[in-house]
C-alpha cells in the first residue's frame, strides 16, 4: 500500500485535534502498515502524518509544492494522488480551504481508495 495522508493545516495549532488526529493515522499506521506513506509537505496534517510514519520506519515521500499558488497546489495534489494506492483525507471542522478534498476528489476520479474523515468538537 502506498497511503498518502492529506489534509487540514488547521491542525497545527489546535492541538486537541492533533492528539486526535494523530491517534486515528497511527492506528491506519499500525492496521495497514504501508509501505509508504506520501504527504504534500504542508503544516498540519501532512507533516503530522510524515513524522508518525518516519518515528514507524515507513519510508516517506513529499511532493512540495514550488510556489506558494494554487496552480503549483494543484500540481501538487495531481502527483499526491498518482502517487498513491489508497488516500486519507483529514478535515478539520473549521477549515476554510478545500485543497485535501480537491485532492481526494481527483483520486477517486483516477480510481484510488479514499477515505475522508472529519474532526468535530
Amino acid at each position: 500500500m502506498r497511503l498518502a495522508v492529506v489534509g487540514s493545516t488547521k491542525f497545527h495549532k489546535d492541538e486537541r485535534a492533533k492528539d486526535w488526529a494523530a491517534s486515528y493515522i497511527q492506528r491506519v499506521l499500525n492496521k495497514y502498515e504501508p509501505e509508504v506513506v506520501i504527504s504534500g509537505g504542508a503544516i498540519g496534517i501532512d507533516q503530522l502524518a510524515a513524522t508518525l510514519a518516519a518515528f514507524e520506519d515507513i519510508k516517506v515521500i513529499e511532493h512540495l509544492p514550488f510556489k506558494p499558488e494554487w496552480y503549483y497546489y494543484k500540481k501538487r495534489n495531481i502527483l499526491i494522488a498518482q502517487d498513491c494506492t489508497h488516500l486519507l483525507a483529514v478535515k478539520h471542522y473549521c477549515s476554510t480551504t478545500n485543497g485535501s478534498g480537491w485532492t481526494a476528489d481527483y483520486a477517486e476520479s483516477i480510481g484510488k481508495t479514499v477515505k475522508r474523515i472529519r474532526y468535530e468538537i
